[in-house]
């Protein structure tokens, strides 16, 4: 009786095998042309796998003399790989953790990757345990240039089986590694003792000996949204600043901006309110905003929203010596409009993003060159007919580079450099 089951269950597995490997291997290189069989043949060659165009979620970074450096997810395993040629061609890739884990690789969740000042190789992602919308923040370093990775640590204290995830990574003036994620730990808490509260926690931890160890736990603000990322970036001084969408009363969500304090105590003002869309919503939009800051130390401020006051993709510019955002600029306010990303270049700032135009997927930049006052017309930089990643910005000395990853182009980097 039971073998026709197991003739059924097996035919399935093939079919969903074969699901994986031909959605795997739509993902070859990036300045690769041709149909998606050729695209398959490419991405099915051992010395193409593992690849950042046929795994998922590549994060990447410059380094010294413009050597790239990638992190992406595949098979159970995070992987480092480098290139000399801005991403035309790349080098074995290199594992992260030698053991394989569950590993959240969408968009809003995927592996992180900075570059200490001595070389040193930081890598973070998020594991998935077995609750669900559980995990656990994980990191690995490299002190040999990414030759070899230490066995990864799990950073986060609280071990119960909820939710540990989404977290950033960055590194202040002195070194120090900063992980920031989004915690539930006191949401749990606050449910045992019979208490209401919105949202969840953002939690931190900072190593001050290259990654190492890290210091304990440190709550940096209660009632953060559920599941946004959270965008991070440095000031003039090299201290770190965080942005992040934030519940307020009435279940408004909008965001709030923090410097995150490398001590045991938190800042005195912070957090402070960032922005003022009235978007009341009861659940997490998973669209998280981004941050760029420019030399003056105003923070240029990308982001989503539904609300009362603002709609779809907006702009604005946060000065924290008034604490007030100005300049609110509308995006795009159309209904396939998203992931927008922001960039400031010298006295010039990029906005980016995604649009569903008809069967295909435009990606979009506009120009800003006197601080965010007037924007240029949208202009489309690439194109794509299959599914792809969230865009993200790359400064390598005076350039600037999109990176996005699709199904059917892989890892491209476009030049937007005027």
């Amino acid at each position: 009786m039971m073998k026709p089951l197991l003739n059924t269950c097996a035919a399935l597995l093939l079919v969903s095998i074969a699901l994986v490997t031909t959605a795997q291997a739509k993902m070859a290189h990036g300045n690769h042309k041709g149909s998606n069989k050729s695209l398959l043949a490419e991405c099915l060659k051992p010395a193409a796998l593992p690849s950042p165009n046929c795994g998922r979620v590549p994060t990447a970074v410059f380094g010294p003399k413009g050597k790239l450096y990638v992190v992406f997810s595949q098979h159970g395993h995070i992987y480092l790989t480098t290139s000399d040629d801005k991403g035309k061609t790349f080098q074995s890739s290199i594992v992260v953790n030698r053991k394989p884990e569950r590993i959240y690789d969408d968009g809003e969740n995927r592996p992180k990757i900075v570059l200490g000042k001595s070389g040193e190789i930081y890598v973070s992602w998020t594991h998935k345990t077995p609750g669900r919308y559980s995990g656990d923040v994980r990191f690995s370093r490299s002190l040999d240039g990414g030759i070899t990775f230490n066995t990864p640590i799990t950073v986060n204290s609280d071990r119960a089986i909820i939710s540990h995830r989404f977290e950033s990574m960055s590194l202040d003036e002195k070194g120090r590694v900063y992980l920031i994620w989004i915690d539930k730990r006191d949401k749990i808490k606050a449910k045992e003792n019979q208490q209401k509260y919105a949202g969840v926690s953002l939690y931190y931890a900072v190593s001050d000996n290259s990654g190492e160890s890290f210091r304990p736990n440190q709550k940096l603000v209660d009632h953060s949204c559920e599941c946004c990322r959270i965008a991070v970036d440095q000031d003039s001084a090299g201290r770190v600043v965080a942005l992040w969408r934030h519940v307020y009363p009435d279940n408004i969500r909008d965001h709030a901006i923090a410097y995150v304090s490398p001590e045991n105590s938190p800042i005195q003002g912070m957090p402070i309110r960032a922005t003022d869309d009235a978007w009341q919503i009861d659940g997490c939009p998973h669209h998280g905003p981004d941050l760029s800051i420019d030399s003056e130390n105003r923070a240029h401020l990308a982001w989503f929203t539904q609300g009362e006051k603002n709609k779809g993709l907006m702009y604005g510019r946060f000065d924290f010596k008034n604490e007030k955002t100005s300049l609110v600029h509308s995006i795009d306010n159309s209904p396939s409009a998203s992931r927008p990303q922001v960039q400031v270049m010298g006295d010039r700032i990029y906005l980016m993003w995604k649009k569903l135009n008809g069967e295909q997927i435009d990606l979009l930049i506009s120009r800003s060159s006197d601080e965010g006052k007037n924007w240029s017309k949208p202009e489309m930089i690439a194109t794509t007919k299959n599914g792809s990643d969230h865009p993200d910005w790359l400064v390598h000395d005076d350039e600037l580079y999109a990176s996005w990853h699709t199904q059917s182009e892989g890892l491209r980097l476009i030049s937007v450099t005027e």
